[in-house]
């Protein structure tokens, strides 16, 4: 019987912690693989997993990156280096830490190599290790959540050799289908969930309070439940490789996206084995399909959202509040009581965020809306130096007691800069409400193919967040975006759905050769979009005009009737009176009377308009 010490010699470094560290990503290393070694490699991982399993662990997720370093470094031991070689730094002197850095596992904060100085098959490896007390207990560390194993074998002489990386990244939360194990012939799986938490501040997520489960990237049909980490789950029906998608949310509303793969059959297809199915570091996202409805302009968020529980939130000046309110983001606000003087509480955060232009969303309230005066001062401040601010009424809530988002664009216009402060200042009588503000980046043009870039070009399971935005300033509700469909559609929130009047043509000419001869009239088609309470009405205070209306159009008609040769100039009001909060909109009409060319010159009548 062969005896796994007489040939198998086997090293270790015990798992370091290191700073968190940004590095960006280089290009992927395409390394090849035998079919026969991948699968020693998929099947080492498994087999790690049972032994964590068994002493009451999570598994660990296989990872692409972690799997480069491993295979990339098997491979340069039997090729570069001396016959008898059994360490852990590299030919051209990297140790794990650099390696896996390098491979593109930029955000390592915790690692640990072991390896076989040799080829062993994935049992007996495994044994191996289990074994040693040092190898064993890297393979149990509790803090690692990914792992790479890499095989290589040189043919000239037969040489082998075997590493095992396993690696931490606070910003990644996996779901790992039947520990990791290559295949299955069952539909039903057992799914393990990692909880979402990784810090906490505007870029931290909290720890996951819910979570959404499907088969299907853009979790079609799926719905919300109580996070648990361990459960049930049934794959597609059909043999062949079946993936499973998890979403999870925080208390914020923050979101982490995670997936994994499995071959569902009696024969695991070795030659089909790749990365594809293995967890990896993305520098961002393309879409290569966007329906945004009539919105120009989306913009987005990777659940950038600080509030009153946020551990930089602090009130500087007057008195405010902890109030319980389950309408609030994470189910508390700061309520900024009215007196002699300003209320004021701020949150702030560092990093790219303070470097970085973007829209500022303050959501907020006011129990009365009637005020047409100031209630509320919004600012941006940057290093102590005000780059943004917007001035609040109390008429310009549309409702009392509920809450509303303000934009406010901001520009730090620093590379430099170290911190970015967002101020709830209330300035008036009635108290304000102050619940949360959500940063996302400056919009750009939402049509297919969109490219977008992470900060750091670091993007993992952070959930990302779309807005659909205008040039008025008009803004969408926030809706997830599945990265995974390459698809982004707009998708009115219930009860939310965005009221706008479109008058076409937006102006009008109308030529009366004298005052006896009214010119033909001008018809505009007017559209009320997610119009629900009632029609649209138009007005004017110029007397030389008659408007008159059908259910889509509005005639304009000119009257030159005692009129004097000359230009005149006048305003349609089209407006929809049962919601005040739905821009109106004004249609400009020039009609001249008389010759042209004569008039052009000389005369020029702007008749008063009063509103």
């Amino acid at each position: 019987m062969l005896q796994v010490k007489t040939f198998i010699y086997l090293t270790i470094i015990h798992a370091i912690v290191l700073p968190l560290i940004f590095i960006p990503a280089q290009s992927r290393a395409q390394s090849t693989q035998t079919p026969e070694l991948f699968l020693d490699e998929v099947q080492t991982v498994y087999l790690t997993n049972l032994e964590r399993r068994e002493a009451g662990l999570p598994p660990l997720r296989w990872n692409r990156e972690l799997s480069e370093a491993a295979r990339d470094f098997a491979l340069d031991v039997v090729t570069n280096l001396p016959a008898g070689y059994c360490s852990h730094t590299d030919s051209t002197g990297r140790g794990p830490g650099e390696r896996m850095r390098v491979a593109g596992y930029t955000n390592v904060t915790a690692w640990g190599e072991n390896s076989v100085c040799g080829y062993a098959t994935p049992a007996a490896a495994v044994r191996a290790w289990m074994n040693s007390p040092s190898h064993k207990a890297n393979m149990l560390d509790t803090r690692f959540r990914e792992i790479g194993v890499g095989y290589a074998r040189n043919l000239s002489n037969g040489r082998g050799y075997i590493v095992q990386d396993m690696a931490l990244d606070r910003d990644f939360a996996p779901v790992i289908i039947n520990d990791e194990a290559p295949s299955t012939t069952s539909a039903n799986v057992k799914l393990y969930i990692y909880s979402q938490e990784m810090g906490s501040g505007f870029t931290g997520l909290g720890a996951s309070v819910e979570m959404m489960v499907s088969n299907e990237p853009g979790f079609d049909g799926a719905a919300w439940q109580v996070y648990q980490a361990e459960i049930d789950w049934t794959l597609a029906s059909g043999d062949g490789w079946k993936s499973v998608y998890v979403k999870t949310r925080d208390a914020l509303g923050r979101t982490a996206l995670a997936s994994d793969t499995i071959y569902l059959g009696s024969a695991l297809p070795s030659s089909q084995l790749s990365f594809d199915g293995a967890s990896q570091v993305e520098s961002g996202f393309r879409l290569n399909r966007i329906d945004a409805g009539t919105w120009p302009k989306v913009q987005f968020s990777m659940g950038w959202v600080g509030d009153n529980s946020d551990p930089t939130f602090a009130v500087y000046t007057g008195s405010a509040q902890t109030t319980d309110d389950p309408t609030a983001v994470g189910g508390t606000c700061a309520r900024l009581q009215p007196g002699s003087g300003t209320t004021m509480a701020t949150v702030w955060t560092s990093g790219h965020l303070a470097t970085s232009p973007g829209v500022a969303y303050f959501r907020v309230k006011v129990a009365d809306n009637s005020s047409a005066k100031d209630v509320l001062r919004l600012r941006v401040v940057v290093d102590g130096r005000e780059v943004a601010s917007k001035t609040v009424r109390g008429v310009d809530f549309t409702a009392p007691g509920e809450y509303q988002e303000f934009a406010v664009p901001y520009d730090p216009a620093s590379a430099t800069a170290t911190s970015i402060m967002f101020y709830f200042e209330r300035i008036g009588p009635v108290a304000v409400d102050a619940d949360a503000v959500s940063l996302y980046t400056p919009p750009v043009p939402a049509s297919a193919p969109l490219q977008w870039q992470a900060p750091n070009d670091y993007l993992r399971n952070h959930g990302i967040q779309a807005r659909f935005v205008d040039d008025s300033g008009a803004f969408s509700t926030p809706q997830d975006l599945h990265t995974q469909t390459g698809a982004l559609s707009y998708q009115p929130a219930a009860g939310q759905l965005r009221t706008e009047l479109n008058v076409t043509p937006p102006s009008v000419w109308m030529e009366a050769a004298d005052s006896n001869q009214s010119p033909a009239p001008a018809v505009l088609n007017v559209l009320c979009v997610n119009c629900v309470d009632g029609p649209w009405q138009a007005e004017t205070d110029e007397q030389w005009l008659q408007l008159s209306s059908t259910n889509d159009t509005l005639q304009v008609t000119g009257v030159p009737t005692g009129l004097a040769p000359g230009i005149y100039q006048g305003e349609v009001l089209v407006s929809l009176p049962s919601d005040t909060s739905v821009d109106s909109v004004l249609v400009q009409v020039t009609m001249t009377v008389g010759d042209i060319d004569v008039i052009l010159p000389e005369k020029l009548y702007l008749p008063a308009v009063v509103r």
